[in-house]
């Protein structure tokens, strides 16, 4: 049988040699002490996720998994994002992770969202961008322009 009778896939999925998938992956939404040391905005990242940690402790067991994948996906992408990666899609996903966040438990949702909206310093004005838009979005309005930071 040649390359070409063989089928071609028509979708591939590449993962790391020893990641985890399904039942046992696990995605952290804590940010290393010595990146938050180096960086003021990644320290107010850890902060806000570890007050969000504490608040999905307190979630029932099934709805504390739901959300706390959500957060941490949401987390890595904002990370990601306050590192300069700032890719169309990166920005939609995390804008549709904040509203599922927002309408799956409306509390941390509001943590998250609000904080990004009036950012601590250095914190990126397009993760301010995104939670304005997910923060409109919760409340079926338009999103608000940007305020310029103070001089």
């Amino acid at each position: 049988m040649s390359n070409q009778d063989q089928p071609t896939a028509k979708y591939v999925v590449n993962h790391a040699k020893y990641s985890a998938i399904g039942d046992y992956a696990h995605v952290s939404n804590n940010f290393p002490a010595a990146q938050a040391a180096a960086d003021p905005a990644v320290a107010e990242l850890r902060r806000l996720f570890e007050e969000v940690n504490q608040r999905l402790a307190t979630l029932e067991a099934v709805e504390r998994e739901q959300v706390g994948a959500e957060v941490a996906q949401a987390s890595k992408l904002a990370a990601e994002i306050q590192q300069g990666d700032e890719t169309p899609k990166k920005l939609s996903f995390l804008e549709t992770r904040l509203i599922n966040i927002g309408r799956m438990a409306p509390d941390i949702g509001e943590v998250i969202i609000t904080t990004l909206v009036n950012p601590g310093t250095g914190i990126a004005l397009t993760l301010q961008k995104i939670a304005q838009k997910a923060q409109a979005a919760l409340a079926g309005a338009a999103p608000a322009s940007p305020t310029p930071p103070a001089a």
